[in-house]
């Protein structure tokens, strides 16, 4: 490779995912800063280990491209799998999402909403306190309304957003 093919190559750095649930617990991931402009942060990680997601199969080697937008109810994983070689769509509702260069720091609402070939779900709304606050309650139902009735706009756009 010559010199200025080297140069010409944009390399990722390296940005902390910082994920804090209903309960207060912290959870951190190391994930490549793909883009941070105007609100719009898009991360990207190579996943390790198995997991299953309401019946979604992610391998090792699948990858998640992550965008957070500091003005909405949400983020939102696009998981491309590599075996099955499909994209699936996880809704993570959230706030307190803060962007930088170094660290995407957000509340993780419990609520998330899965959308792959074998349809929407809705996940996880059994994990929400009892005691949950009565605002704090309405926001989560206010997001989950919102990208029921525009998750298929929202997916047709962020293909426009994600740079590969």
């Amino acid at each position: 490779m010559r010199s200025s093919d080297r140069s010409s190559r944009k390399t990722l750095s390296c940005c902390r995912e910082t994920k804090i649930t209903l309960s207060g617990e912290i959870k951190t991931y190391l994930c490549e800063l793909v883009s941070l402009n105007n609100g719009l942060g898009i991360l990207r990680y190579v996943i390790d280990r198995e997991y299953d997601v309401h019946g979604a199969k992610l391998s090792p080697g699948d990858e998640t491209i992550a965008l957070y937008w500091e003005d909405r109810p949400y983020t939102l994983y696009v998981w491309r799998r590599q075996v099955a070689q499909d994209t699936i769509y996880y809704f993570n509702i959230a706030d307190r999402i803060s962007l930088t260069p170094h660290e995407f720091i957000w509340r993780d609402l419990a609520v998330d909403i899965l959308v792959d070939g074998r349809g929407v779900h809705v996940l996880d709304e059994h994990e929400l306190p009892a005691d949950l606050d009565v605002d704090l309650g309405h926001y989560i139902r206010e997001a989950k309304a919102h990208i029921l009735d525009h998750y298929e706009d929202i997916i047709q756009n962020i293909h426009l957003l994600m740079p590969f």
